[in-house]
């Protein structure tokens, strides 16, 4: 008998839900299990990846651009939809928009499984939005406890965030990591040299990297500011930016603004992240609040120098790669960890600590199946 498993997220190609959902669910391959991808994002940029993994694509109107049409949109799928699935897999950052949680529930699904991904609003707004949005999250953690079969998240910071106290203090819910694939991202000097080649950059030279969406939340403009600092101090380094988003314009002029033209090397959106991890030494990441980040694993798997914003989920980190510094200190003490932390460590051996350390994929993978196999 096929399980069917409609699984709700963004898929958005910037996204790091959308990296989780591909990276995990995508890497269980039961013959009895068949996937529906529902966009909630209102884009269908996934779509093409969707289809050739074989599963279908549904999308409906987001929330944060048209509230009522997403909620009419989502009423009028779960109705028609609900029933059709084994499991339903929710994926989400907050529970301000708790309705599509409820239809499914009220329109029959069998079983539904939330999944919290983050530990922040990813919605950017005022003040009083965020009041608005706390409230209405706090709202949705309690009804949508009454209706959830099962409670899932990347790391403790994401269960306290997500799941009601009597969830936490009970212990009802499970943490699956942002499982990645080790070999990939296992330090490789035949991809480093390649990379370093394209990018003209000498093996003397220090290369930091960042990777991810370009938005506020992400913080590439103080980035750029510590960075600067760095480049004062006539220090052989270099900056790669990879990804692209809605603050690009700022960031390119931000970059001619402190003259690092020849400092600053933007990739756009690529498929080898993989690979320009080998190549960098450092990443820097100034964000205002993440989930458990996968760069941040996909880094310390390279064995790279991380420096980033102090409060962030860490997870099981390796504590001689990763080193936090309160975005409240000046961008000199930004870089005056950074300096001292410029040195290049044995970085072949990280892939197999990060495997003791559980985050290889295809354990995650094993642990989602097993629970969508729950009370079958």
């Amino acid at each position: 008998m096929i399980m069917r498993i409609l699984v709700v997220g963004d898929f958005l190609k910037t996204s790091g839900m959308t990296r989780y959902i591909f990276n995990v669910i995508g890497r269980i391959h039961a013959s009895d299990f068949q996937v529906d991808a529902l966009s909630i994002s209102g884009k269908d940029e996934c779509k093409g990846q969707v289809k050739k993994m074989g599963w279908g694509f549904y999308c409906v109107q987001a929330a944060n651009n048209n509230l009522l049409r997403h909620l009419v949109q989502s009423f009028i799928f779960f109705k028609k939809h609900a029933k059709d699935y084994d499991v339903i897999h929710f994926n989400e950052s907050a529970l301000w928009n708790f309705l599509p949680i409820i239809f499914a529930h009220l329109f029959g699904a069998k079983r539904i499984i939330l999944n919290s991904h983050n530990t922040y609003f990813a919605t950017e707004g005022s003040k009083k939005l965020y009041v608005v949005l706390e409230i209405m999250h706090r709202i949705g953690k309690w009804l949508v406890a009454h209706v959830v079969a099962q409670n899932i998240a990347v790391s403790e910071e994401a269960a306290r965030w997500m799941f009601t106290r009597k969830t936490i203090n009970r212990h009802e819910y499970k943490i699956i990591v942002n499982g990645i694939e080790l070999e990939k991202f296992a330090y490789n000097k035949e991809q480093r040299f390649k990379i370093r080649e394209k990018l003209k950059i000498n093996e003397d030279t220090f290369l930091f990297g960042n990777v991810g969406i370009f938005n506020a939340r992400k913080n590439q403009l103080r980035l750029l500011e510590i960075f600067n600092e760095l480049v004062k101090r006539n220090l052989d380094v270099k900056l790669v930016l990879v990804g692209d988003g809605p603050i690009k314009e700022a960031i390119v002029a931000k970059i001619s603004e402190l003259r690092l033209a020849d400092k600053v090397v933007m990739t756009g959106l690529i498929n080898n992240t993989n690979e320009y991890y080998q190549a960098m030494d450092g990443v820097i990441m100034p964000s205002l609040n993440e989930g458990l980040s996968t760069v941040l694993l996909e880094a310390q798997t390279s064995g790279l120098q991380f420096i980033l914003s102090e409060g962030l989920p860490l997870g099981n980190h390796i504590d001689l790669l990763v080193h936090e510094v309160p975005l409240s200190e000046s961008n000199r003490v930004w870089a005056d960890v950074v300096e001292h932390n410029m040195n290049r460590e044995k970085r072949e051996v990280f892939g197999s600590i990060m495997q003791k350390k559980g985050f290889d994929v295809e354990l995650s993978a094993k642990e989602l199946y097993q629970t969508y196999l729950e009370e079958r």
